[in-house]
């Protein structure tokens, strides 16, 4: 009895259709977290990126000997291909995507170093790319779980300082309200992202309303502690978009712009420093319901601090200007 031939191994696929695959296969499980489950959370920052790493490994390894210079290659092209997909379909701008960048990146790695690990040690199992086919079919499972069981953001506090070269009740004139800014933002704040311009009130006192007039629309406000030359405390009514996405190939209206960044509440404290100077406290309370938040967090708090840091620098300058136009 003549025996069998072996089996030919499979042809390897080449880089062009490892990165076209994986690429579309993730920029469509962008769009279902995002436009169809609504929530950007561990299944999009954590399980698509890493369903990505492991698909784009099989795909690599099938007929061909692992070489890590070209599956680092790999990973760099598939990660800039989905983003290019994200940016030509208007579902992401080009910051959101740099902000996400470092998260997406390490755990596509992660992907693939696991399916090297398990392929490494492992041989002998026969259905291993089977068990990581299903593990990237769970990933729409995981989704749909996650939507359904939306955990409740934190309320986050911020605090920026500065000091002024002038007295408490001098910087007090600009605390309910101030001229708009002329200067055009800078650093974080000039990517698109929402900064303020002027603020506005109408009257005086607990109860009076303030809004405060920023690049993306108005938030209004409802003062709800009234010290003057000491404290100013708001509560805010309504957020408005948080940014405005960049993308060359027209408007993006990406779900996280309006709803998953809320500030609550702010707060003005004067405290009154040696030689006629002030130290303004800014504080803000806000939450975010971008996730994980160990990750997200930094990046809003920075964010926020360089709110504050416009506006203290902007009170800065008028009242210090008004104590030397005094002298």
């Amino acid at each position: 009895m003549v025996p069998a031939p072996d089996p030919l191994p499979p042809k390897p696929l080449g880089f062009g259709v490892i990165c076209f695959i994986t690429s579309t296969l993730a920029a469509m499980a962008v769009v279902s977290a995002t436009n169809g489950f609504r929530h950007y959370g561990y299944s999009l920052f954590i399980g698509v990126p890493f369903s990505m790493g492991i698909l784009l490994a099989l795909l690599y390894r099938r007929g061909r000997v692992w070489k890590w210079a070209d599956a680092l290659s790999l990973i760099v092209y598939v990660l800039v291909l989905a983003a290019l997909w994200l940016v030509f379909c208007k579902i992401e701008g080009f910051v959101c995507i740099l902000m996400a960048a470092a998260l997406v990146a390490t755990v596509t790695l992660l992907g693939v170093l696991i399916y090297w690990a398990l392929d490494t040690l492992f041989r002998s199992l026969a259905h291993r790319n089977k068990l990581h086919c299903i593990a990237i079919l769970c990933l729409p499972l995981a989704m749909n779980w996650e939507a359904s069981h939306r955990p409740t953001p934190p309320m986050v506090e911020q605090t920026t300082t500065i000091e002024v070269n002038a007295p408490p009740e001098v910087v007090w004139r600009f605390i309910p309200s101030f001229p708009p800014i002329e200067q055009p933002p800078s650093g974080w704040l000039a990517s698109g992202l929402a900064y303020p311009i002027a603020s506005e009130i109408d009257g005086s006192g607990i109860g009076a309303k303030r809004r405060c007039i920023v690049s993306t629309g108005t938030m209004p406000e409802v003062v709800t502690a009234w010290e003057p030359g000491k404290r100013l405390e708001f509560e805010v009514q309504h957020t408005p978009p948080s940014m405005v996405e960049t993308n060359p190939f027209g408007e993006v209206h990406a779900p996280h712009l309006e709803g998953y960044f809320e500030a609550r509440y702010g707060r003005f404290v004067l405290v009154p420093l040696p030689d006629g100077r002030t130290r303004i406290e800014g504080t803000s309370w806000f939450i975010h319901d971008l996730w994980p938040q160990w990750y997200w967090e930094p990046v809003t708090r920075h964010t926020v601090s360089q709110i504050h840091l416009r506006v203290l620098t902007h009170i800065k300058a008028l009242a210090e200007k008004d104590t030397i136009s005094a002298r």
